[in-house]
């Protein structure tokens, strides 16, 4: 069994249909013996190009291998690694592709004349998030319920969707996910894998969401996320992913992956949950606009020591 939800038939699915793209389903293995084996899932859009499909954030890689020795696992995986980069040289791209953070050795993509870059999220250790978790977010989530609020898993995804169209008129965005869509993923996910969490006011107003994607003793995806204005001043953030911990802990989740911390206010508030910083990859195609531009920072890179 892998951890990563975003393995799951439903969720392939969901891709195919809502993005009209073609799954990819790859495993690698050695020539000889059985001792790695890599799995992953790309996607192919109608031009038979490889892209990573939208509200994806990443594609999925599961790794195993025979030894636990350091040295082993190390070469095995970057072994298999190069397997997967010589399969994607011999690909074309319509987009860059983001990896996920088990493929933490890059080099063989650079190898592979394709170009890498930095993103990052923060994993949280379920289990031992009671010593990790700043106290003020603690305080936010306590406060929330004193003004009244209370969470639940919910199948109105009416409401759901309304909360999540909060983040969207603020920020200038589109989640691309309506009520019925968020129906259909549900009903191909199964609730062993998707769940929606909803906080009520006082009164009864759906005002903050968290929509998850999870494998019940794996990863929990913090997948998408939203507030109505009104309400981010009381903490409904923080009550929200208090009780998803809660819920998660029960599945026998190990990890919670809030899912993208490249932007300041966002890094900042996410990392109060004390998870551990990580980072994955997108790798891109070195093409002539790429070449281009690691010349010309190369260019200044080397004027600017020469002008010392």
């Amino acid at each position: 069994m892998t951890n990563d939800p975003l393995f799951h038939p439903g969720w392939i699915q969901f891709n195919e249909q809502r993005w009209g793209l073609t799954a990819e389903p790859l495993s690698f293995t050695p020539d000889k013996g059985d001792g790695w084996r890599l799995d992953t899932v790309l996607y192919r859009n109608h031009q038979g190009r490889l892209v990573t499909p939208p509200r994806n954030p990443h594609l999925p890689i599961d790794f195993q291998c025979a030894s636990e020795r350091p040295a082993s696992r190390n070469r095995r995986k970057r072994l298999a690694l190069t397997r997967l980069a010589e399969y994607l040289q011999q690909c074309e791209f319509g987009g860059s592709l983001s990896l996920s953070s088990v493929a933490d050795d890059v080099r063989p993509f650079e190898w592979a004349n394709m170009a890498a870059r930095p993103r990052f999220t923060y994993h949280l250790d379920i289990a031992t998030r009671e010593d990790a978790i700043d106290p003020n977010a603690r305080k936010k989530a306590r406060k929330c319920r004193r003004l009244g609020y209370h969470c639940e898993v919910t199948e109105d995804y009416r409401a759901v969707a309304d909360c999540l169209a909060g983040p969207e008129a603020r920020k200038g965005f589109d989640y691309r996910l309506d009520a019925a869509e968020l129906s259909r993923l549900a009903e191909l996910m199964g609730p062993e894998h998707f769940v929606c969490f909803l906080a009520r006011s006082a009164e009864g107003e759906a005002m903050g969401t968290r929509v998850c994607l999870f494998t019940p003793g794996g990863h929990a995806l913090a997948w998408s996320a939203g507030m109505k204005t009104e309400a981010m001043k009381d903490g409904v953030n923080n009550l929200v992913a208090e009780e998803a911990l809660n819920f998660f802990e029960c599945q026998g989740c190990t990890v919670f992956d809030f899912i993208g911390a490249n932007i300041a206010p966002v890094a900042e508030m996410k990392e109060a949950w004390g998870g551990r910083l990580v980072c994955h990859y997108t790798i891109s195609q070195r093409g002539i606009r790429q070449l281009a531009r690691e010349a010309y920072v190369t260019a200044r890179t080397l004027m600017k020591r020469e002008s010392k």
